[in-house]
């Protein structure tokens, strides 16, 4: 559907993007995932038709659009700012949109009301931006967008600058919308959990390189490189060297030795990094003698309403991180033991 072909930009000497290629099946969401300034804006731009490539190609439907102007695409875009006109109501702002496509004025009245009861904003038509809440305001920006049914749609952070709340809410709802429509999108985010819970295919991109493409699934448990394993999501993280012990791979880092999955296929004398997630961490405050277990002392506990977390330190000065049940009977400076499965550790 869309293809991007060894996509790179330069501003003068600067890189911003190298050599980037993946492609978007019909009604996929994907999402380019990574920290400010690694390329994912400007990537998004270039397909919008915003920004010129310096090498590649930006195929839409088989066609190669790489020199079209924005207005050739029939593309939708929605930006973190909304850019709704301050002096317009919603319907005229939706309306705006499909007069510079060309649409009849009957065609126009009957896609406003339609998009507006697409995105839950019928009784909000009559009303500016200024008159808005930033989700509304989004909203609005989504059903200007979607209104004369693009091919593609593009999404620029549109969830950056909301409440925690809000925010959980409109990524709720913006994927149901996706999902309804069947619309074909490319979302671009900072953010792990928007692209963790919204995609089916996500791009990890880091100082203009893509790091891995993937399902979010696989992204974050299967990651394939440091970056990606520290990027997606909290770990408790180990370093050392692989040894064989009957017959299972064994990492010792320190005073202790960690035990790999049964399908690790590092050598021995191999230097790795091990990671453990701390959702599949425990606690407890006797020990079990189970494989992977370690004494440390917990050295702080955020409570985040539906879950604790918990940092404890452990007797070598490693940091561990686990997720327990909500206000845990713990407290701060109490020693713990903590153990993870072998079949849970992330091995790089």
């Amino acid at each position: 559907m869309l293809e991007i072909k060894g996509f790179t930009k330069y501003y003068g000497d600067l890189c911003a993007v190298e050599d980037l290629s993946f492609r978007i099946e019909e009604g996929e969401f994907v999402t380019l995932l990574g920290p400010s300034g690694c390329g994912k804006s400007t990537t998004l731009h270039s397909i919008a038709g915003l920004v010129e490539p310096t090498e590649g190609q930006i195929l839409l439907r088989g066609k190669d659009v790489t020199d079209l102007p924005p207005e050739k695409r029939n593309i939708g875009m929605a930006f973190q700012s909304t850019a709704l006109f301050p002096h317009m109501t919603a319907r005229e702002n939706i309306a705006y949109g499909l007069k510079m496509h060309g649409y009849s004025t009957a065609d126009i009245a009957d896609r406003v009301e339609d998009s507006l009861e697409l995105v839950d904003m019928l009784n909000h038509g009559d009303h500016r931006p200024s008159e808005l809440s930033g989700g509304q305001q989004q909203r609005v920006s989504l059903a200007r967008a979607l209104a004369y049914e693009p091919d593609i749609l593009l999404l620029d952070e549109p969830l950056t600058g909301l409440d925690r709340v809000l925010r959980e809410e409109m990524r709720g709802w913006l994927h149901r919308v996706q999902r309804e429509v069947g619309v074909t999108t490319l979302y671009v985010t900072h953010d792990q959990e928007d692209a963790l819970s919204m995609s089916d295919k996500v791009v990890v991109l880091n100082d203009g390189r893509a790091q891995q493409i993937d399902s979010p699934e696989a992204i974050y448990e299967t990651p394939t490189s440091p970056f990606v394993a520290e990027f997606v999501g909290k770990s408790t993280q180990f370093a050392g060297e692989v040894t064989h012990e009957d017959g299972r791979a064994v990492v010792h880092n320190d005073s202790k030795a960690i035990t790999l999955p049964n399908d690790a296929t590092h050598g021995a004398g191999e230097i790795v990094s091990v990671y453990v997630r701390p959702e599949d961490t425990d606690v407890s405050t006797e020990p079990t003698g189970a494989t992977n277990e370690f004494l440390g002392t917990v050295v702080d506990i955020a409570n985040l309403g539906n879950r604790a977390e918990m940092s404890i330190e452990l007797v070598d000065g490693t940091t561990a991180l686990a997720h327990t049940a909500r206000f845990p009977d713990i407290d701060i400076e109490q020693e713990v033991f903590i153990r993870f499965e072998a079949g849970q550790v992330i091995v790089l």
